[in-house]
């Protein structure tokens, strides 16, 4: 994997733990740092996905079956782990910690199989995008029937793709992989820096489009060492809500100031979940839980 895939994957999961931080900023720069920029980091991940799949994907056999083990395995683990703990939580300890769902059908419906709405472990729905993505490219392009067993309940049953900025993010990463050689790079910056200004007036709501495709080209060709992080960021993504959910009632007793409040919860994911990548790395049999990296 190129250096700078990993580095931009590690910065688009830690802007999506930013945005799962629970706070009371309502406005200023440091509402903007954890509200306003940190959504932009499911569209980098979107056109890093669609980057990927054109590089390296398209060229393997059994895609269906690949994607099952590294995208489906570790999105049902991360969900049934956090229904277990709500579960246990309501039923042992008398608490109620849901505010989408309710203790009946839909904890499987909705909370592991996302039929219609994002999962218990809400972060993992761009998780369940990208495999029905996928499983669709697999029906398409090596007719692999087997993937109607995912994509027919989802089209029938519920909604096929949740998120459809997901799906048009990851058709631009294909599509860099597949023209960037006859585009110049230039072209791409000014084009985007062009259509973030106008974005930026009128529909700002499309702001993160240009940006993140942006950001994604300024940084997929720099020249740079760095770690290997995939397996800690994937786990930083399947675990850290769960993580800031549990941790921020015992962080609040202890801290006042809000800043520091969204600090400690971003430090508390970062290092729990460090600790979790370290035994995963011990224990070879663990590799399950991200999807085999």
């Amino acid at each position: 994997m190129k250096p700078s895939i990993e580095l931009i994957r590690l910065i688009a999961v830690i802007l999506i733990v930013f945005t799962h931080t629970k706070n009371e900023l309502e406005y200023g720069i440091a509402y903007v740092i954890v509200e306003q920029i940190p959504p932009y980091g499911t569209a980098i991940l979107s056109i890093i996905s669609g980057y990927l799949y054109f590089e390296v994907s398209r060229h393997k056999q059994n895609l269906f079956f690949k994607k099952i083990k590294s995208l489906l395995i570790p999105y049902l683990i991360a969900n049934m782990v956090v229904l277990i703990l709500v579960l246990f939580v309501y039923y042992i300890l008398g608490y109620n910690p849901l505010n989408r769902l309710s203790f009946d059908l839909s904890l499987i419906t909705e909370g592991l199989f996302s039929l219609n709405s994002a999962p218990i472990n809400p972060p993992t729905y761009f998780i369940r995008d990208i495999f029905v993505i996928f499983s669709i490219i697999a029906l398409v392009t090596q007719k692999e029937f087997k993937t109607l067993f995912v994509i027919l309940p989802f089209l029938l049953l519920g909604t096929l793709i949740l998120r459809l900025d997901v799906a048009f993010l990851f058709l631009i990463g294909v599509l860099y992989s597949k023209y960037h050689n006859k585009i110049d790079k230039k072209t791409l910056i000014i084009t985007s820096v062009i259509l973030s200004v106008i974005l930026g007036f009128f529909y700002v709501d499309f702001l993160k489009f240009p940006i993140a495709f942006l950001i994604f080209i300024l940084l997929i060709d720099i020249q740079i060492k760095f770690y290997n992080t995939g397996r800690f960021s994937y786990l930083l993504h399947l675990y850290h809500s769960p993580i800031i959910v549990i941790s921020y009632p015992i962080l609040t007793t202890f801290i006042e100031d809000p800043i520091l409040k969204i600090v400690a919860q971003i430090a508390m994911a970062l290092l729990l979940v460090y600790v979790f990548f370290l035994v995963t790395k011990k224990y070879d049999f663990l590799k399950i839980l991200s999807g085999g990296r």
